[in-house]
């Protein structure tokens, strides 16, 4: 594997370095953005370590110009506990990067091994994932296997579920997610009559950065679901670190420290099954950017019970391989950009009747 280290500092070069050769891998390095893009004009690494807080262009500048150029995986490497690099680190999200960890602090820290370990395992996994470029040009609705979705019948969709009066949007999202997630959100036209809850694989410690960064992008209140919380329309629930989300008979919150789905935990798939089974065709379901397989089975679940099933435009994710799975089970309804899945919302909250309260069954 040939490695791109990005960090203005040389301690912390030096120490991926040294850790990243002795597995065997090419590395070569880069102490600004600026001498990042200079590299990649002649150099094709499998993968890139970005650095966040760096004189001249930041980690998100950075990884944002990557991108336009180079379909390459980007790894965000930054200290947890800052709060500009953290909000860097979500912008760097936000533009294309597959996934953001906490960078390794000094070789005799306690958790440093630990700390590579992952580190090396997330190289090693994103190494694989091909990027998908997203076309400049807006892509329209995209035939499903067995069907075929016209603007007509999008309408007719759109009516069929009115009548089942939604009370809750449900998501799922990973590598590439942020970049759906913030065009699906602001394409979203307030009030919203459902609550809307979002899986997205992040790694720990990262949450509640993410949730202030989604909380920038809509006027949606967003938070971080507790056990046994009852849901409010209008607002965006995240599940924590740590422990599937679900919910119980009377809708309220379930948070279950079970063992990890598709090595996963919070899990998508664990998230849409246990709303099929408590809110059925009363829900929406939306599989966005991300890579493996999590949320494919669960959104089959909830597709059978009559729910509507909107999975991302796999020409539109930056990681296609959780929208694909999604359409290989024909889990989906719809296939759409997640610009026009925001916008097909609207449409279907036009055609509601006053909103009901959360819980109440037909």
């Amino acid at each position: 594997m040939r490695i791109l280290i990005v960090d203005d500092s040389l301690v912390t070069r030096v120490q991926l370095r040294a850790v990243f050769e002795a597995e065997g891998y090419q590395v070569r390095e880069a102490s600004s953005g600026e001498q990042a893009l200079q590299i990649l004009d002649g150099y094709s690494p499998d993968i890139v370590t970005m650095d966040v807080h760096m004189p001249g262009m930041d980690g998100y500048e950075t990884t944002a110009r990557i991108l336009e150029k180079h379909a390459l995986p980007v790894v965000v490497l930054t200290a947890s506990a800052d709060p500009y690099s953290t909000s860097t680190a979500m912008r760097a999200l936000e533009a294309g990067a597959l996934a953001v960890l906490e960078k390794p602090v000094a070789t005799t820290a306690a958790d440093f091994d630990a700390r590579m370990a992952e580190v090396l395992q997330v190289l090693r996994n994103m190494a694989q994932v091909k990027i998908v470029r997203r076309p400049s040009k807006a892509v329209g609705p995209s035939p499903v296997a067995g069907h075929s979705h016209t603007p007509q019948s999008s309408l007719q969709l759109v009516r069929q579920t009115a009548q089942a009066v939604p009370q809750l949007i449900a998501i799922a999202a990973s590598a590439g997610g942020p970049a759906a997630i913030k065009a699906l959100l602001q394409n979203l036209v307030l009030p919203q009559p459902w609550a809307l809850i979002l899986v997205q694989h992040i790694a720990a410690g990262f949450l509640p950065s993410f949730r202030d960064w989604l909380a920038s992008l809509s006027a949606l209140p967003v938070m971080i679901a507790e056990e046994d919380q009852p849901l409010s329309p209008g607002v965006l629930y995240l599940a924590p670190d740590g422990v599937h989300l679900g919910f119980c008979a009377e809708r309220r919150v379930r948070l279950h420290p079970g063992p990890p789905e598709e090595h996963i935990r919070p899990a998508a798939n664990y998230l849409f099954r246990s709303v099929a089974q408590h809110f059925g065709r009363q829900a929406i379901g939306i599989q966005l950017s991300g890579m493996g397989r999590d949320g494919a089975q669960g959104l089959a679940e909830l597709h059978k019970t009559g729910a509507l099933t909107l999975v991302q435009e796999p020409r539109s994710a930056v990681v296609d391989s959780m929208p694909q799975a999604a359409i290989a089970l024909h889990a989906a309804r719809l296939v759409l950009r997640p610009e026009a899945i925001g916008l097909l919302l609207n449409q279907l909250a036009t055609q509601l009747a006053p909103a009901s309260t959360l819980g109440k069954r037909e």
